[in-house]
């Protein structure tokens, strides 16, 4: 006969059980949302920067976008945990809008020079680096034999792809040579953010989307006013920038979602992994790649990216963590 403490060690695993069941689907339906913003994105604003050459302008509407989307859903629902700016909260996010900033703002003008792919490489590098600064100053263990195996498959595709890559241009590499000296950063010290600056996910895409937009008018008047007045505002340059803003909007939403799910370095990856799918829409629009050698590195870096296996949080002063 089963005593009562039995069952309630059964009804306990169970509980178990199902919260990481929910937890699991949770994670992959975060992962699912940010692969297909990340996915499109990217072309999409390789398609608004040909209609309209102006990286700060368009990253301006995106942010304006993102920022009147949360103040209205405030304003519809006001039951919805969305708080507005207070110098408390803002302060730390400062910094790392500024980083999140120069991130977008170094990938927008590198899609002016080189091509889509090379963009995607770059980013592929990035895990192997993110995996060091988690390690030191998150407390995430390294990756074990199996993900340093596949964070150096990312990277050795990454080098197969951009020796065969028929775009290069000095130009657009500085500026990608910023993009992975920021998206690292960026993905450390907002994952630390995320992880200690307790606020809904909404509220976290008002405060960074609200604190760039300063930062992008700036940049734009840095660019000279002659620049945006010259630009023509032609039906399909407007179709192009308002789709960046849609999209700008759910990645916002998606990005800080699955960065409180996941480790800095697991969200690397998976930014890297969906990737493909901008491949696949790449490849029908522009014929500037690489051969089918430089293509094949590309899928390498992607094969290597599936491979990865997640690391632990190291446990400090005797705590448990889950496994992220």
């Amino acid at each position: 006969e089963a005593t009562p403490g039995a069952d309630k060690g059964a009804d306990k695993k169970k509980e178990t059980v199902e919260g990481d069941d929910v937890s699991i689907l949770s994670v992959y339906g975060a992962m699912a949302l940010y692969a297909a913003c990340s996915s499109t994105l990217l072309v999409v604003n390789k398609v608004s920067m040909v209609l309209v050459p102006d990286a700060s302008l368009v990253l301006f509407f995106q942010f304006l976008a993102s920022t009147l989307t949360v103040r209205a859903l405030k304003c519809m629902r006001p039951e919805l945990d969305i708080e507005l700016l207070t110098w408390s909260k803002a302060r730390p996010f400062l910094i790392a809008t500024g980083v999140f900033y120069l991130c977008l703002f170094s990938n927008t003008a590198a899609l002016k020079s080189v091509n889509v792919e090379t963009v995607i490489v770059v980013r592929s590098c990035s895990p192997i680096a993110v995996a060091v600064l988690d390690h030191v100053m998150l407390h995430r263990d390294l990756p074990n034999a199996r993900g340093i195996a596949a964070l150096l498959g990312i990277a050795s595709g990454a080098v197969i792809y951009v020796a065969t890559d028929a775009g290069f241009q000095v130009e657009g590499y500085v500026w990608l040579a910023v993009y992975f000296v920021s998206i690292v950063t960026e993905m450390v010290f907002v994952k630390f953010v995320v992880d200690t600056v307790p606020m809904s996910t909404w509220t976290r895409v008002y405060y960074n989307n609200t604190l760039s937009l300063p930062m992008a008018i700036a940049t734009a008047f840095l660019g000279g006013k002659s620049k945006i007045l010259e630009i023509q505002w032609t039906p399909a340059a407007v179709g192009a920038v308002g789709l960046s803003c849609v999209i700008g909007v759910a990645i916002s939403y998606a990005g800080f979602n699955l960065r409180k799910l996941v480790s800095a370095t697991s969200f690397t990856v998976i930014g890297v992994v969906c990737k493909i799918l901008t491949i696949l829409i790449n490849d029908v629009i522009w014929t500037k790649h690489a051969n089918a050698f430089g293509h094949l590195g590309l899928l390498v870096c992607i094969a290597a990216g599936f491979l990865y296996e997640r690391s632990k949080k190291r446990q400090l002063d005797g705590d448990a963590h889950v496994l992220t």
